[in-house]
């Protein structure tokens, strides 16, 4: 029987024809991507040299450093080569990175030892959740506290994390629809480097049912979005607000003038709207990560790390940033994932060959960091820096996960736990964390005092591991509840106060 779509032989065979054409030129598409991405691949090989110099240059700090966990590097001194001791605080923008780089060996290596100094390295850092003096606490608590909760699940690390999304939101001002980044200079000023500092407020939201912390940081994005890039893609580094929220002037700090591109910062665009569409899945976001990742590589010298500034005018200070390279490196593998764009990918690895070559790897010479030539701002270049390491480590791992290769087994130990809810008290949502040492049986349910069952949140064979689940309480009355978990026989419980 011919079908209805089929009037006629003819008009049969061409829709059949444009059918079979249109899935030929699919698979073409698909097969000329794979070809693309495949002829540009970072070699397992070149993998692990890189990893054998990032764990030799990171053992000679360890060394340098004396092994004190309250020092943590920021960037290289250019005399000798070695971390500057003036920037070593917990205290500095950059304190977070090394304990994070050795969060990545961790994960990569899967040695225990790098798991060890990063839980040291790391706790050092607890007192900066509650600093409020500057933007800076996404950097310095979710590149450290954040790698390591997403790899061990340690319960006090995910404490810490909510009490340092709560510190960086009370430095939102509703009026500017901004977090202000420094205290120091002009009236208002928002830098683009915040934007980094949103995925600490995005995961905290994710992560505890706190909506108002998801609303901070996409207004913080939008706001930025609208101010800081330009029609073609390209970035402002600082927007100085006044107190009613209109634009008191745009300029830079680290670029080579107010009109000109400063490198590390379009990185930071790169990465951060990507970073913000993953979250919101608000296409305004992706289309912004593009634009600044278009303007980016076509202006990329032919060693594919560009210069700290697209428009330095003066040759004697035109030093070049691994670590403008390194962050954009990390943001375009992501960006891939979400476009499927082969140029990000590719782009991705030239810039990762160049800075695993001995023109910016540190592997022939006596420099303290994995990596060399960065530049912390205009006349300050040719050293190396934490941060330009620790996101060259992310973009293999990126790139690892990109081609799903397989990543070592880590000895992550989980134990039978209740945690107290939270927020406690709470309005109608609250989140409720629990991890299993064993696989098993497990049902997790909400009573009221009376013991009457309320709402069965978990029910069914649950493997070993952490989990958080949501528990909204806005159909009930204020009071006292009781939540219990059961598994394989253990049973736990803990009380909840809900406050209408």
């Amino acid at each position: 029987m011919r079908s209805k779509l089929c009037i006629g032989d003819t008009l049969c065979l061409l829709t059949g024809i444009l059918i079979a054409v249109s899935l030929l030129s699919l698979l073409n598409y698909n097969f000329a991507t794979a070809q693309q991405i495949s002829t540009h691949k970072f070699e397992s090989q070149s993998i692990q040299q890189a990893l054998n110099h990032a764990e030799s240059k990171l053992l000679q700090t360890l060394d340098e450093i004396n092994h004190n966990p309250s020092k943590h590097p920021g960037h290289t001194n250019p005399e000798s080569g070695q971390w500057d001791i003036n920037y070593l605080s917990r205290n500095e923008w950059t304190s977070g990175f090394f304990s994070g780089s050795l969060w990545y060996m961790y994960r990569l290596t899967g040695d225990e030892s790098w798991k060890d100094l990063a839980i040291t390295w790391t706790e050092d850092l607890e007192p900066m959740t509650n600093a409020n003096f500057d933007h800076d606490t996404g950097f310095r608590i979710f590149s450290s506290f954040g790698n390591g909760y997403k790899t061990l699940n340690k319960r006090t690390y995910y404490r810490t994390l909510l009490r340092a999304a709560n510190t960086l939101s009370r430095r939102f001002d509703p009026t500017i629809g901004a977090i202000k980044s420094w205290d120091w200079t002009g009236n208002y000023p928002v830098i683009i480097d915040n934007l980094m500092n949103l995925e600490l407020l995005f995961w905290a939201a994710e992560n505890s049912g706190n909506r108002s912390l998801y609303n901070i940081a996409k207004t913080h994005a939008e706001t930025s979005l609208e101010h800081h890039m330009r029609e073609d893609g390209s970035t402002y580094h600082v927007v100085d607000f006044d107190n009613n929220g209109n634009v008191y002037r745009k300029f830079t700090t680290q670029g080579a003038g107010p009109t000109s591109v400063w490198t590390r910062g379009q990185a930071w665009a790169i990465y951060g709207f990507t970073m913000i569409y993953r979250f919101t899945e608000d296409k305004k976001f992706l289309d912004a990560a593009e634009a600044a990742s278009q303007y980016f590589i076509e202006r990329l010298p032919d060693d594919f790390v560009p210069y700290y500034d697209f428009y330095e005018p003066y040759r004697s200070v035109q030093t070049k940033d691994a670590s403008a390279a390194a962050i954009a490196a990390s943001g375009f593998l992501e960006l891939y994932q979400y476009t499927f764009n082969s140029l990000y990918f590719n782009t991705a690895v030239e810039i990762l060959l160049s800075l695993s070559s001995s023109d910016y790897s540190t592997h022939q010479s006596s420099l303290s960091s994995i990596l060399n030539k960065s530049t912390l701002h205009r006349g300050f270049g040719n050293v190396g820096t934490s941060y330009a390491d620790y996101y060259y480590l992310e973009a293999i791992l990126r790139y690892k996960e990109v081609l799903q290769e397989e990543f070592p087994e880590l000895n992550v130990k989980n134990f039978l736990f209740l945690d107290q809810n939270y927020p406690n008290p709470f309005n109608n949502r609250t989140i409720i964390y629990y991890s299993l040492e064993q696989s098993g049986e497990t049902e997790l349910t909400v009573y009221d005092m009376t013991g009457r069952r309320i709402q069965t949140l978990v029910n069914g064979q649950m493997p070993a591991g952490s989990f958080l689940v949501p528990f909204d309480g806005s159909g009930l009355s204020s009071g006292v509840y009781i939540y219990r978990l059961r598994n394989n026989g253990t049973v736990l419980t803990r009380k909840m106060t809900l406050i209408q």
